[in-house]
């Protein structure tokens, strides 16, 4: 090989080498500019799924709370009284004054202490629903919403699409937070007449919501 075309061969295989390098630069710097914006996108992910799980367990915590102080009520106020009462005619049983009506004080306490018995049943029904353990969420929501429309005070409907049920405890966490809303809704929606309850699943996304229907058609969410 002559001179001249030494030389030029040279020349191209240096252009060539330099292209080589130029092109996987490029690639180099793609796949590191890559990896970073998928680093950033599971960062932002985390973050977000951490987000929401604070929410969620904030949400917990607070229907959790609300929970206690409710069951805390009913034991005062209900049973607390209603045993007070069935001992104060115990005593007055076994006092001893004669009396005419024992039968009837007799009768009174039995009444009185069933009656204890079945609020007992209920807050133990409303602290682990025996239908969430069996049935699971969709079950136990429909079954929370039947009971919540005998007090007559709303119209509730449910709307339920739950594919993919999640963990009992979970799933409890969830009861707890819907079971705290519709609870509220009773309690502080005045001039409501309908309220709607939503439990929906997207993949990892699950909502819960809820709206009630004001007399006169107005929307208020909840």
């Amino acid at each position: 090989m002559d001179a001249p075309a030494e030389s030029e061969f040279v020349k191209l295989l240096a252009v060539g080498i330099g292209l080589l390098l130029l092109v996987g630069g490029a690639l180099v710097l793609f796949v590191v500019t890559y990896q970073k914006r998928l680093l950033q996108q599971q960062l932002r992910l985390r973050a977000a799924e951490a987000e929401y799980q604070q929410q969620l367990l904030a949400a917990v915590v607070e229907a959790q709370e609300s929970e206690r102080e409710r069951i805390g009520r009913d034991l005062h106020d209900g049973i607390g009284s209603t045993i007070a009462t069935a001992k104060m005619l115990i005593n007055r049983l076994e006092s001893d004054q004669p009396t005419d009506n024992r039968p009837e004080l007799f009768g009174m306490v039995k009444e009185i202490m069933s009656t204890a018995v079945h609020d007992v049943r209920g807050i133990s029904h409303s602290l682990f629903p025996a239908v969430l353990a069996r049935y699971g969420l969709a079950e136990a929501l429909q079954h929370l919403v039947a009971v919540s429309n005998e007090t007559g005070t709303l119209a509730i409907e449910l709307e339920v699409d739950y594919p993919q049920p999640l963990l009992l405890p979970q799933e409890l966490a969830l009861y707890r937070i819907c079971q705290e809303l519709i609870h509220n809704a009773l309690k502080h929606a005045k001039g409501a007449t309908h309220l709607d309850v939503l439990l929906r699943q997207r993949g990892p996304l699950l909502t819960l919501a809820q709206q009630h229907i004001e007399v006169g058609g107005t929307l208020g969410v909840l």
